[in-house]
């Protein structure tokens, strides 16, 4: 059984990782201090990582048509690059050659969210409970 995901494109801004900042507590320098951050390996502010994971979540969520992910369901990432304000972060997510791997009652997909230059942000891996695709 073959299930698609739509990509899905956020625009990341300073508003964005401020406003994060605000919900998490995160107020660490490197996402909240321009000048700090400048003065950083970073040469400037970078998002939080579950920034980058939002049009991941979009994906998927807009993909099987529901507000939330199913009960079950398994997302394993390494974070390649770091997200900056004025990047667009777009996910991808396909289906994964291993499968088999996951297990009788999961599918598994790879996925990665890049920005836009073709750059991956994050990469990784979706399990999804088989009956919430069915």
């Amino acid at each position: 059984m073959t299930r698609t995901f739509p990509s899905v494109s956020d625009r990341v801004t300073q508003d964005t990782i401020n406003a994060y900042a605000d919900l998490s507590g995160d107020y660490n320098p490197l996402h909240v201090d321009l000048e700090v951050a400048a003065a950083s390996a970073f040469g400037g502010t970078i998002a939080h990582g579950p920034i980058a994971f939002q049009a991941l979540f979009r994906s998927l969520t807009e993909g099987l048509g529901s507000d939330a992910l199913p009960a079950g369901t398994r997302i394993t990432v390494t974070y390649r690059a770091p997200v900056r304000p004025g990047d667009t972060v777009s996910s991808h997510v396909e289906p994964s050659s291993d499968d088999d791997a996951a297990g009788d009652d999961r599918v598994r997909f790879d996925a990665h969210c890049a920005n836009q230059d073709d750059v991956t942000v994050i990469a990784g891996q979706v399990e999804l409970p088989r009956d919430a695709i069915a």
